[in-house]
């Protein structure tokens, strides 16, 4: 019987140490996600920083434009 128990306890160590190889696969994988949602919300917030960079020149344009027709308006 004793040699029983010592394949019982091998055997329930080799799943104990599946189970532990299969959380810390798991634990990498959550891991890796989360640096890559970090990494895509900075992203996004440059994207919104450059898309008010751009928001920006254009309301610039659209006053110069405006300035523009109202002197050439002012000249005719």
């Amino acid at each position: 019987m004793d040699s029983q128990r010592k394949i019982e306890t091998e055997a329930r160590i080799r799943e104990l140490r599946e189970s532990v190889d299969a959380l810390e696969a798991q634990l990498a994988e959550a891991s890796n996600q989360e640096r890559e949602q970090h990494e895509q919300h900075e992203l996004i917030d440059q994207l919104d920083t450059y898309i008010d960079a751009v928001d920006t020149k254009v309301s610039g344009l659209k006053t110069f434009w405006q300035v523009l027709k109202q002197e050439l308006g002012r000249r005719s």
